[in-house]
């Protein structure tokens, strides 16, 4: 029986082996399925893109279409796109897949509306100051494009570049200007007229390829910065666009390496030149690496009263080592039409910080876009540090929430609010239209109307050379590559439809200026009008119809593709809770086998001790029986001598 015991843990053991390698085949084989998963969505993701081009295409082709139907419209005596917005419920159905909006410039009496497509959403003022009403990203768009472009990109969405970028390639983001501390704070007041925007809402990122870009965002802080120092530096980074949708921004001093950032993104200052205006002041691109190295992060980001909070360098820490000490300022936030004049300036008075920080985080700004779009980077490279990349649960976070954010706007267009703040700037647009003009006016909006027209269709052409270039290069299933084909000839009968079009009206107004007064030749020129606006409605009508249909495609692409991320999911957690089971058998079987031992030895311990009790207990016994023994003796001894002295007595008496 004892046998059997010491013999009991390695039966066990023989017995949970089997189940164990059972567990890790079965998580081998779901490796392996997933990786099969993983290369079809990447094929999926490459017809995708492929996708995305055409799309782009049909979008440029669209835009075409619009301008031309719209001189037509004008010319015809017709209304235009300015009319009011139908109450009928189906029109909702242009709000599927997020229907971006168009805005107006800085200066509208200078600029015309652009044009937008049937399946955009115009949310646009026609006062700068009416844009302090939307509470959404318009007032970005229509600001900022007075001082750089906008960028597209399948990263970030939208994205902003300085004109300073362009004429000094040295620039970069926070160094023009100076910080003060507040209430809220490290504070940066920038020196650039665009600084109220830029510096404090959204994210700064450097793109490998073509520099510093800004990606808008719904939060004012005093800055988004990530802080380093030493006893002779202080520097500070732009925190990267990853954070822009976190729900509580509490960063701590592991933000550089868990958002990988690269060394490239801060600037470092003398600390007694701290309070000072950084530019002059800031130390060579070729020592930041080697003061990085000596300095520690400092950051500290947290929500006080539902106030965005920029620690970093301690206050007092910063004043004794700067060459003149500073006041902490109260910041004073206003979003009315007093601070919006004044936004391009900051205003310090009496430790008063007056700043410009309208609301802007409307559940539609994921369907907002700017006017003009300078052009489209795709996907673009990130300058990181040696990482490479930031923490796949923050990137995963960071994807989730732009999710979440463009469901949000989908769902928000459909709200009755919205769409009455939709209908009055649709009637502020027609009003505008509509207003009277001039003869030299209306030869110039025609003018650029065509000029519109013809840049729609050569960015249509260049997206159609561009996607039948892709589908070239690409490896694509022979019935993938036949259907591309065919959405690139037909893209290309409908560019030479248009372009035909806007060919015969260009012709056709020549012939009547030089036919003017003259009712036959009018008439004719009618006619030919009109059968050339109905090729264009043809066109356009098709076009619609195609995005339709690759719309629904999309839409069917994107739930296919949830539903396999799903199971996917589904099978990681499976293969994941396949490998805890065998992890907990495996050490459930070690702590008995450990039990076991323990339990033997302690057996061992307690047999050792009894037989050393019962030998020790045999030894006194030994020694009593043997004291006793002497004892006996020693008595029948003393008996005896006794006897024998009793036995010489008595003889001696006698």
């Amino acid at each position: 029986m004892k046998r059997f015991f010491s013999h009991f843990p390695v039966l066990v053991a023989v017995c949970l082996l089997p189940s164990c390698d059972l567990a890790k085949l079965s998580a081998d084989g779901e490796t392996a399925k997933l990786k099969e998963k993983v290369a079809q969505l990447e094929k999926e993701r490459e017809e995708a893109a492929l996708e995305a081009e055409l799309e782009e295409a049909r979008r440029q082709l669209a835009i075409a279409l619009s301008a031309l139907d719209e001189e037509a419209s004008v010319e015809a005596g017709e209304p235009g796109e300015g009319g009011e917005l139908d109450d009928d419920p189906n029109d909702l159905e242009e709000f599927v897949d997020i229907p971006r909006a168009i805005v107006v410039e800085e200066a509208p009496q200078d600029d015309t509306l652009l044009p937008s497509v049937e399946a955009s959403v115009a949310l646009e003022a026609t006062v700068p100051a009416a844009l302090l009403e939307t509470g959404d990203h318009q007032i970005f768009f229509a600001e900022l494009s007075r001082f750089g472009e906008w960028f597209e990109t399948q990263d970030y969405g939208f994205v902003w570049q300085p004109m300073a970028l362009g004429t000094n390639p040295a620039w970069r983001p926070y160094t023009r200007g100076r910080w003060v501390n507040s209430d809220q704070g490290w504070t940066w007041l920038s020196d650039e007229p665009f600084g109220w925007a830029v510096y404090h809402y959204g994210r700064w990122v450097l793109l490998a390829e073509h520099g510093w870009v800004w990606v808008p965002g719904d939060d004012w802080a005093p800055a988004w910065v990530s802080w380093r120092q030493n006893d002779d530096y202080l520097g500070w980074a732009p925190l990267p666009p990853e954070t822009l949708y976190d729900e509580v921004y509490d960063y701590d001093p592991g933000i550089d390496l868990a958002y990988d950032v690269s060394p490239e993104y801060y600037n470092f200052v003398p600390v007694d030149h701290f309070y000072e205006p950084v530019h002059s002041h800031c130390v060579p691109r070729t020592t930041v690496v080697t003061i990085i190295i000596s300095t520690r992060n400092v950051t500290r980001f947290s929500m006080r009263e539902n106030h965005v909070h920029c620690g970093g360098p301690d206050f007092a820490w910063v004043n004794r080592h700067a060459r003149r000490p500073a006041r902490r300022c109260q910041i004073d936030m206003g979003m009315g039409h007093d601070h919006f004049a004044r936004r391009h300036h900051h205003r310090l008075h009496e430790d008063r910080l007056h700043v410009f920080a309208p609301r802007v985080d409307a559940p539609w700004n994921a369907a907002v876009c700017p006017g003009r779009v300078a052009r489209n980077l795709g996907r673009v490279e990130i300058v990181r540090a040696g990482n490479r990349e930031i923490k796949r649960d923050l990137r995963h976070r960071y994807h989730e929430a732009a999710v979440r954010r463009q469901e949000s706007a989908r769902e928000a267009l459909e709200r009755p609010e919205c769409q009455v703040a939709l209908r009055n700037n649709q009637e502020r647009r027609r009003n505008v239209a509509g207003s009277p003009k001039g003869s030299e006016d209306l030869v110039q909006d025609r003018k650029r109307r065509r000029a519109r027209a013809e840049e729609g269709l050569r960015a249509a052409t260049e997206a159609v050379a561009v996607a039948e270039r892709r589908v070239e290069e690409r490896k694509l299933q022979p019935e993938a590559r036949v259907q591309a084909g065919r959405k690139i000839e037909q893209a290309k009968k409908e560019l030479a439809v248009a372009r035909e079009s806007l060919d015969t009206r260009g012709a056709g107004r020549e012939s009547r200026s030089g036919a003017r007064g003259n009712p036959e030749n009018l008439s004719d020129e009618a006619r030919r009008t009109e059968m050339s606006r109905h090729r264009v409605m043809e066109a356009k009508q098709r076009a619609l119809a195609e995005e339709k249909t690759a719309d629904e495609k999309r839409r069917v692409l994107a739930e296919q593709k949830a539903a396999e991320a799903k199971r996917q999911e589904m099978a990681r957690q499976q293969a994941v809770e396949a490998k805890q089971r065998a992890l907990a058998e495996e050490k459930a079987m070690e702590a008995r086998r450990v039990e076991i031992a323990r339990k033997q030895a302690v057996e061992a311990k307690q047999r050792a001790l009894a037989e050393e009790k019962a030998v020790e207990a045999r030894r006194v016994e030994i020694a009593r029986k043997q004291d006793v023994e002497a004892k006996q003796r020693a008595l029948a001894e003393e008996k005896a001598v006794e006897a024998r002295r009793v036995e010489i007595a008595r003889k001696q008496d006698v």
